[in-house]
């Protein structure tokens, strides 16, 4: 089936039928990946498990028993509060009942506790443990919208972050595909810090949108990319990224003006701005007077210029570690001023912005036609099967 045109976003005849259910789709998310974990106890919440390690059922786990998993050379040596399992290179608590939760608590090193939905599965390797939280995946995406947007937000904008998130996820099922799992749980994939609250808003936005995507005219995901605050304009993809995508042009954004990232202040040495200036290639600070050695942008610019010579704005924000590349720099004795808009690299779709528009009345389909040009809205599984990659685990 393919999507119907409804002025620039296609939406999909199947939509007023999403309540009653679609296909389950297990996720694979590595989670605490920024640690090298050794050692984790694992706490049943509620539900039913089995524990499989060897292809074998070793054991039943319900509502307050507990796992101890450590690894021993490059095994897991598995126990409980009154049995030694042995040694084992994989192990799974694998969920048998709809309602399993468990939460799991790193030893060493010694971090915090995070509850998750559905089931664990834990690889030994020669340093550490890898972690995997198997997950259905409309779960998942409650988890990433909460980590992602806080709970402070109306639905219609937590429909069109749940449909962005669900688009990036579909896209990057490979993308640790070596490591034994599609994403992970930092912000490099989606922001994952286990199940969510149950936040009424965000639970009934992902149901009201399950299996809905965004793909371009070739029926293939976009890139579904989104930040904090554009600061009043989103970035054309190719300012910042080498490729190019059609769907992602720069967008006047009023929505995004006088919400809490919009501004931003900073003050930097002039001698350090020199001195970078010239270690980067912009030999004409030495001849140009210092008073007009300032950036200025009413329009997001791709480089600074001055005179014959050229620098990325992009380049400049990431090595002064600005929150955007969208800001003005004005000489001011010894020091320079920074006065910056927005936060984020201003592609896609800007959450800030967003949940203005959502606040103002507009729906979940007005805000992604708002930020992403001439999309098509419809179920993934109309999709092409070459549009998802396909992983196994």
């Amino acid at each position: 089936m393919r999507g119907m045109v409804m002025r620039r976003i296609f939406l999909p005849v199947f939509l007023a039928s999403i309540l009653t259910g679609a296909g389950a789709q297990n996720m694979h998310i590595g989670i605490y990946q920024d640690h090298l974990v050794t050692s984790s106890v694992v706490y049943c919440s509620s539900g039913n498990y089995h524990l499989v390690a060897g292809g074998e059922i070793l054991a039943r786990f319900g509502d307050g028993d507990i796992l101890y998993l450590t690894l021993d050379g490059e095994k897991l040596k598995v126990l409980d509060a009154d049995r030694d399992f042995g040694f084992f290179t994989d192990v799974e608590l694998r969920g048998t009942t709809p309602d399993c939760v468990f939460r799991i608590r790193p030893l060493q090193p010694g971090l915090e506790s995070r509850m998750y939905d559905d089931d664990l599965v834990v690889h030994a390797g020669d340093r550490f443990m890898t972690l995997i939280n198997r997950v259905d995946m409309d779960k998942y995406l409650a988890g990433v919208v909460e980590a992602e947007t806080g709970l402070n937000a109306g639905k219609e904008f937590y429909k069109a972050q749940s449909i962005l998130c669900r688009t990036f996820a579909l896209k990057n099922l490979d993308r640790h595909q070596t490591e034994g799992f599609s994403l992970c749980d930092g912000v490099h994939c989606q922001a994952y810090r286990g199940r969510s609250m149950q936040h009424p808003g965000i639970l009934t936005a992902i149901m009201e949108t399950t299996g809905l995507v965004l793909a371009d005219y070739h029926y293939q995901l976009i890139t579904a990319a989104y930040h904090s605050n554009s600061g009043g304009q989103t970035q054309r993809a190719s300012e910042v990224w080498v490729s190019d995508a059609d769907y992602l042009q720069s967008v006047v954004d009023p929505y995004s003006l006088h919400q809490p990232h919009a501004k931003w202040q900073d003050t930097i040495s002039f001698r350090e701005w020199k001195e970078y200036l010239l270690k980067n290639g912009m030999r004409s600070v030495n001849r140009i007077p210092d008073e007009i050695i300032y950036v200025e942008q009413m329009r997001r610019k791709k480089y600074f210029v001055l005179d014959r010579d050229s620098l990325r704005m992009t380049k400049i924000r990431e090595d002064w570690e600005f929150p955007s590349a969208f800001f003005d720099m004005f000489p001011d004795g010894d020091s320079v001023l920074v006065w910056g808009k927005g936060y984020g690299h201003g592609i896609g779709m800007s959450q800030e912005g967003a949940m203005k528009m959502a606040a103002d009345g507009f729906m979940f389909r007005d805000i992604l036609q708002f930020y992403f040009h001439e999309v098509r809205l419809m179920d993934y599984r109309d999709l092409p099967a070459s549009s998802i990659p396909d992983v196994e685990f």
